[in-house]
């Protein structure tokens, strides 16, 4: 492809073969890797990375075929056609998949005929086979190849045997051709409907599907925070990373601790590389041309696990201690508490499974004391453990500093929060419990009827045939697997309905402060901001406002959600279905303010960076004057990109500043 961006996945059957192509295709001048089963998990990671960043071509093995992601190649040959049709479901798996965005092309090398002219009776099986799952295609909803080996199975081709018979005696290909032909794709939809794969497909929620797939985009780590700890993580343990010309991160040298074999990370991922020339921490910058080459640094990459084992190493002293903050809205000083907590639960076999895990946030507010450190018996909530975000830390901290009693705050999260965990997993737990009893309850009722039905068959056959004693055996012995199996896994279906606590782990305290006089002298452009009823207020109209405006716009009122409170980043989901045929979801994502008319629109740090990560499906609603007569609605779609050039940062509240004649310019051309 033009410029050596073109990807291609090349499959082969046997090692020899994939030495034969990958020398020719060197000697033709494409860069290469390969994949192959002589490789550990670790090497076939690094090969992957290779091909992503640098290699054209990767010649495979069935190696490749199992637990590698290659969605940014979107070509692939099958140099060698596998016999057994769910490898072939695998290789394409491997790029035609969840992630892939582009269209997948796939070719099967088959030769049909020698160069003298034969018939190769392997070649034409295959070739009418492929001509066969074409022509099914359409039929199967275009998952023809990910159905191959049932589609075969329950019209009776074992494709194996076939082949093998087929070489062994070449004048029955046209028997088998003939087979092949008459493969009926209905019975995979008549074997779905009797074994209830259809009756488990109708159980799902596809509205609460699509909400949670919304839930899942919104709560995804955020580049800019990964980022900035992983720059921070490494400055501390002293590894060098500087900045590029062209915005990204190079690493000359990795230190050999965080390369060590001591490491757990290093076991469990491998090593990092000793050097990285470029790498970045967002996932667009890899689709650019001039990064193609980039390495994306996160959580799951060895580098960004060593460091991070290290860091933990470095501040495990500093577990369950204290650090103090400034809340620039507040008036009187609170506490965070943030707690780990866990629900665990039983797979099918009895074996501990973990269900839910989570930092949570318990606020304390205080009641008027003199030590804050010490003052007790104050009220709780939980919220977000991302508050954090939003506060500066304290400029000027007290050096000592007694211990904070935490067992109240615990004892409140027990009773309350992690008890709405367990609960809430543990309904989820028993649906998909139910769900899959009914499946399996219908799917071995099929089963063990026509395994029942065969056995019968063989031992009327029996009293006239002595030679069929085995193969009779054999299917009475089926039967009594299948009812045996049954009972099994029904009775380890009993044990996904469980979910218990898990232990709760103070990780740290927060005490935050009203700010100081050095600090209200910075923040004193924000006086309009300190009265919290009146912010509240506008607050609550300006969205009343807002949600008035997209139920005109169509949206349906069920599907408009005030998540504020959750401090995502804004304070309003509205979504509809743009497409009923493909399901495409239209989502809104709102940070909605309320101003007085001429002030100027503040958006915490947090806030801002969600509109740079959520960016053509984030919008900033502005109310002026909300609660007036005559209150006025702006929109602004895709704030971070269009307002960007307008903000100024006020480090003290961490905030965002945008004026308001930005604000209205913005909007003009928006409606232009």
């Amino acid at each position: 492809q033009a410029g050596g961006r073109g990807k291609l996945l090349l499959f082969t059957e046997h090692r020899d073969t994939l030495g034969y192509v990958r020398d020719h295709l060197q000697r033709w001048g494409y860069s290469t890797c390969e994949i192959h089963g002589g490789m550990n998990p670790h090497q076939r990671k690094r090969a992957q990375e290779l091909f992503r960043t640098s290699a054209q071509v990767c010649v495979a093995t069935e190696a490749a075929g199992e637990g590698i992601n290659l969605q940014f190649c979107h070509l692939m040959i099958n140099y060698d056609m596998p016999w057994n049709p769910t490898r072939l479901e695998q290789r394409l798996g491997r790029i035609h998949r969840i992630g892939q965005d582009r269209d997948v092309y796939a070719f099967n090398f088959v030769a049909t005929d020698s160069e003298d002219g034969q018939p190769i009776v392997e070649g034409r099986i295959l070739h009418r086979l492929l001509e066969k799952l074409d022509q099914m295609n359409e039929a199967l909803e275009g998952r023809v190849f990910d159905v191959i080996g049932e589609v075969l199975s329950l019209n009776d081709v074992n494709l194996p045997d076939m082949l093998r018979d087929a070489a062994y005696d070449p004048r029955r290909l046209d028997e088998y051709l003939d087979q092949i032909d008459r493969i009926d794709p209905a019975r995979l939809q008549a074997y779905e409907d009797a074994t209830g794969i259809a009756l488990a497909r109708s159980h799902v929620d596809f509205s609460t599907f699509q909400r949670r797939n919304l839930e899942v985009e919104e709560k995804r780590l955020m580049p800019r925070y990964v980022e900035a700890q992983f720059i921070a993580a490494a400055r501390q343990v002293g590894l060098r990373v500087e900045p590029r010309a062209d915005g990204l991160w190079r690493i000359e040298h990795v230190l050999a601790d965080l390369r060590s074999e001591r490491l757990q990370s290093v076991r469990r991922l491998g090593k990092a590389d000793s050097s990285y020339r470029k790498i970045t921490f967002h996932k667009h910058h890899l689709e650019q041309d001039a990064h193609l080459d980039a390495v994306l640094m996160g959580p799951g990459h060895p580098l960004y696990a060593a460091v991070d084992e290290k860091l933990n190493d470095r501040l495990a002293l500093l577990a369950g201690g204290i650090g103090f903050y400034i809340d620039p809205m507040c008036r009187e000083p609170y506490r965070l508490h943030f707690f780990e907590i866990s629900i665990r639960g039983k797979d099918t076999k009895g074996n501990d499974v973990p269900l839910h895990g989570e930092l949570v946030a318990v606020c304390e507010d205080l009641p008027a004391a003199q030590d804050t450190a010490q003052a007790g018996g104050g009220q709780f909530e939980v919220v977000p453990s991302d508050i954090l975000l939003n506060l500066p830390p304290h400029p000027r901290p007290p050096e000592n500093v007694d211990p904070v009693s935490t067992q109240a705050a615990s004892d409140f999260l027990k009773s309350t929060y992690q008890l709405e965990c367990r609960a809430r997993s543990q309904e989820e737990r028993q649906h998909f419990a139910e769900v899959c009893r009914e499946y399996l309850e219908k799917s071995f009722e099929v089963r063990i009827k026509r395994a029942q039905e065969r056995a019968m068959l063989l031992a009327a056959e029996l009293t006239t045939k002595p030679e069929y004693k085995l193969t009779a055996d054999e299917a009475r012995k089926h039967v009594e697997e299948l009812q045996r199996a049954r009972a099994e896994r029904l009775d380890g279906l009993k044990r996904l309905g469980i979910a218990r606590t898990g232990p709760v782990r103070h990780v740290a305290t927060a005490i935050v402060l009203a700010p100081d006089a050095d600090t209200q002298a910075q923040l004193a452009d924000l006086a309009d901001e300190l009265d919290p009823n009146v912010r509240r207020q506008s607050e609550i109209a300006a969205e009343d406002i807002t949600v008035a405006s997209l139920i005109e716009e169509g949206f349906p009122e069920g599907r408009i959600e005030r998540i504020g409170h959750l401090k995502l980043g804004f304070d309003i989901r509205a979504h509809r279905i743009a497409d009923e045929a493909t399901g495409e979801v239209f989502v809104k994502r709102i940070e909605v303010k309320g101003r007085l008319r001429g002030q100027p629109v503040r958006l915490t740090v947090n806030e801002w960076y969600k509109a740079q990560q959520l960016a053509e499906t984030y919008w900033l609603y502005v109310v002026w004057d909300p609660l007036g007569d005559s209150p006025e609605l702006v929109c602004i779609h895709d704030p971070a990109a269009k307002l960007d050039h307008a903000k100024r940062e006020i480090v003290a509240a961490r905030f965002y500043e945008i004026p308001a004649e930005a604000v209205m310019s913005a909007a003009s051309q928006e409606m232009g």
